[in-house]
């Protein structure tokens, strides 16, 4: 199929989840990022969360009552949903499948609406309310449109540069944020189908010139932190575990996943100075009001504290030899396929 051209002038559609009202300054953040390319947002929400808690709807009362939101309102379409997700089996082979079918089939509320109103060529950011691109740089839209004209298939993965917990504390994390055209809803059938396509494809693409696309989770006071982590898909962690990764600056290690700590940068975060090259003007600008202060300030000591064994050179020789050894087999198998 042949899709249409776009430039500067382009237009897209972002369908995104909303949860409870300590997303509100985050959405907040992204409509003003996204204001001058997005000819609608299509927020999702239901009255319950992804872990079967009744917890009614928000969206509607924060965005009528908050003035801020006026300059946006003519652009923005709800869609409620009262999908009664069942209680969470919390065990490994089912917390995450359970909880990750009950955001697909949350997400995929909007497809109909978006179906029925808009052409096959139309383009559509499948995101989340804490995940935006940066419009306000015109080197953005160009590098966007330039990856939107050169895509054959009606998909592009837009990379996402991911803060975690404060608004310049970064996770290297890589992500990426599907973009895809109607089309590719249209074709996707099913009670998950639009959840599909961005679960399987937001590991997919690789770092461009530059970020557009940023990425701020659980950025929120500590009490709220809590409550995202008690409603999100991926539950099960306890609060220790949620509070030891806050004291210590790393991701969430779930027993539960049997998961553990070692050296992989992908684990750890690092309060950085933000750049233009890291960050949008505006959040750089107000930095200092949209700062959580969450992250224990002594991060990185309570690291050597809590973790001496991971700074031994005994450890980090052993580390760096497996790591060796994974890439070169890597590499190997890449050469033979």
């Amino acid at each position: 199929m042949t899709h249409r051209r776009v430039g500067l002038d382009m237009k897209i559609v972002d369908t995104f989840l909303f949860s409870e009202p300590h997303e509100k300054e985050i959405l907040l953040i992204k409509l003003h990022l996204e204001s001058s390319h997005v000819i609608e947002w299509v927020i999702v929400e239901s009255e319950y969360t992804f872990q079967g808690e009744f917890k009614g709807l928000f969206a509607r009362q924060i965005i009528d009552s908050d003035p801020r939101f006026a300059p946006f309102r003519a652009r923005i379409h709800i869609i409620s949903g009262n999908l009664k997700n069942p209680p969470i089996n919390y065990t490994r082979a089912d917390i995450d499948t359970q909880g990750m079918n009950s955001e697909r089939r949350q997400r995929s509320l909007a497809r109909e609406y978006i179906i029925n109103k808009y052409s096959d060529d139309t383009w559509v950011l499948l995101s989340d309310s804490d995940e935006m691109i940066d419009f306000t740089e015109t080197a953005n839209c160009e590098l966007l449109s330039t990856k939107i004209n050169a895509s054959k298939n009606g998909m592009v993965f837009v990379p996402r540069r991911r803060f975690w917990y404060d608004f310049d504390n970064l996770w290297n994390a890589v992500r990426s944020t599907p973009l895809v055209t109607v089309a590719q809803i249209r074709a996707a059938e099913g009670d998950m189908a639009m959840g599909f396509l961005r679960s399987d494809h937001i590991g997919y693409g690789e770092e461009w010139a530059r970020t557009i696309l940023f990425e701020y989770s659980f950025c929120y006071q500590y009490h709220e932190v809590m409550r995202k982590f008690s409603t999100t898909p991926h539950g099960g962690m306890t609060q220790n575990e949620i509070a030891q990764s806050i004291r210590c600056n790393h991701m969430p290690i779930s027993k539960l996943r049997n998961m553990r700590l070692d050296l992989h940068e992908s684990l750890w975060m690092e309060t950085v100075a933000l750049t233009s090259q890291n960050s949008p003007q505006y959040v750089r600008e107000n930095l200092e009001i949209l700062k959580t202060n969450v992250v224990d300030k002594n991060y990185r000591q309570n690291r050597r504290t809590d973790y001496p064994h991971l700074y031994t050179w005994q450890h980090k020789l052993v580390f760096t030899a497996k790591q060796t050894a994974k890439n070169l087999k890597k590499r190997v198998e890449q050469l033979l396929t």
